[in-house]
Order: structure tokens, then sequence, then C-alpha cells
């Protein structure tokens, strides 16, 4: 019976003994952290208009918000956009390019803007979806 007991017992003397030299596993918390980065527009440039008579009537929307425009361009010209900022959360924002017309206005095109972008310097992309329309913009993400 002694040999039983020996043998039933170190099994929980060894447990214990770990048990207390360990120490306790911490407890696992879960937080959700959500960056917001700042699109910080620079310019955007006509390389070629949409419409054939008269000059364009950009305008630029983030994420469904009015944020530049419409302003009057013709091929050439260049708006300033400095000062004009959007912040975003998440891993995208879009920027939507439409010329305003008297009936539905055009969608120019759309750029991506990544959060992997952020910190990484100033972006140039374009706009081109529509009859050969071509717009420049010129633009900057960093951590709001």
């Amino acid at each position: 019976m002694r040999k039983v007991l020996r043998w039933a017992v170190l099994p929980l003397a060894v447990a214990a003994l770990a048990s207390a030299a360990l120490p306790a596993a911490a407890a696992t918390t879960t937080t959700s952290t959500t960056t917001t980065y700042t699109i910080e527009l620079i310019s955007l440039t006509c390389n070629k208009k949409q419409t054939t008579v008269g000059k364009d009537r950009p305008y630029l929307n983030i994420d469904g918000t009015r944020e530049f425009g419409p302003v009057e361009m013709g091929k050439g010209d260049t708006e300033s956009l400095v000062g004009r900022t959007h912040d975003f959360t998440g891993s995208s924002a879009v920027m939507e390019l439409f010329e305003e017309d008297s009936g539905v206005d055009d969608f120019l095109g759309n750029v991506i803007v990544n959060d992997t972008e952020s910190g990484a310097g100033v972006q140039v992309d374009e706009f081109d979806h529509l009859n050969g329309a071509k717009y420049t913009i010129v633009y900057e993400v960093n951590p709001a």
C-alpha cells in the first residue's frame, strides 16, 4: 500500500512544485486599435480634359465626401490642393473624380489610397477612366 501511495503522491508533488516555480500564464486580452491616417492633398493637374468644348468642371470626393471643386480646368491647368486633408481609418480610402455636367455628372476615375502608403512620401496617381480624360493627383499619406 505504501508503494502505491508513494507513486500516487509523487506526480502530485511534481505538479505542485512546477506550478509554484513557474509564473501563471498571463491572461491575453485582445484590444482592437484602428489607426487613423491623413491624406494631405497637394495638387490636381488636367492632362486631357473630358469635354470637347470649353473647360471641365472636376470635383474630388474622398470616401463620399466632397473635398475639392468643382472648378474650371483645361488641359495643362494645375490646381493647388495644399491645406486640404481627409482622415480615414482602416486599410484604404477611395478618391473619386467627377466632371460636373448639366445632367448626370461624368465619372472620371478613382484612386485607392492604402494605409501602406503612410510615411512613404509624396504619391502620384492618375484618374483616366472616361473618354480619354486624364488627371494627375499628387498627395501624401501620414498617420493622423
